[in-house]
């Protein structure tokens, strides 16, 4: 048990280091100071230069193709979970709904989409998916694509995860996903704007998303 725990413990110290390499990799190359708002006053990272999505196509709860065109029209908020996590995922939703809560409190016009994206498709089918987004809002929506996909658009975006295997005994569906917990703002031309590392906390998440949008 002792040496399972350790091996555990070295996939969570490596993933966090690779998501650390890959944030500064992308912070080094598209980030600066944003001349069009207070930077002081923001607790995210804004990029200067709003960065184009490369396409990608995915299947919404909704039964339609979630892809770079979903992505314009209206601000989103895009966050890379899956069902089964314990505490990361759940947590993160929460603030992201009491971060909605308080922008409909602050009577802030433009409303965030927000969108879970699941990294463990073998589990997490279109039904499952919609039952836990909506629980922590009815209007929060979620998406799903194969492996390679969800590989390819975490790549891009600096998100790291890993499986850990079911301790020995356990069912091997039993499995967890270690991975980082940015959240992410995309501007209505679908570009990355801004985002968010983790903890997240719904009155900067609120207070960030305002300055921004207004």
């Amino acid at each position: 048990m002792a040496e399972k725990n350790k091996r555990i413990t070295k996939t969570v110290v490596g993933l966090l280091a690779i998501a650390a390499l890959i944030t500064g990799l992308f912070v080094s190359q598209h980030l600066h100071q944003s001349h069009q708002i207070d930077i002081s006053q923001f607790n995210g990272t804004v990029l200067e230069k709003p960065r184009t999505v490369a396409a990608f196509s995915l299947q919404g709860i909704d039964g339609q193709i979630f892809d770079n065109q979903q992505l314009q029209g209206q601000w989103t908020l895009v966050f890379f979970g899956f069902t089964n996590c314990g505490y990361l995922c759940p947590t993160t939703m929460a603030e992201l709904a009491k971060t909605y809560k308080l922008l409909e409190q602050q009577k802030v016009a433009k409303l965030p989409k927000v969108v879970m994206i699941s990294i463990d498709p073998p589990r997490d089918n279109l039904e499952k998916l919609k039952s836990y987004v909506t629980a922590f809002n009815p209007n929060f929506y979620a998406a799903r694509g194969d492996n390679k996909d969800i590989r390819k658009m975490t790549r891009e975006f600096g998100i790291a995860y890993a499986k850990v295997a079911a301790p020995a005994g356990k069912n091997p569906e039993d499995y967890d996903v270690q991975h980082s917990g940015t959240v992410m703002l995309f501007n209505p031309q679908g570009q990355l704007c801004a985002f968010f590392t983790t903890p997240q906390q719904a009155d900067l998440l609120a207070k960030d998303y305002a300055l921004l949008v207004k």
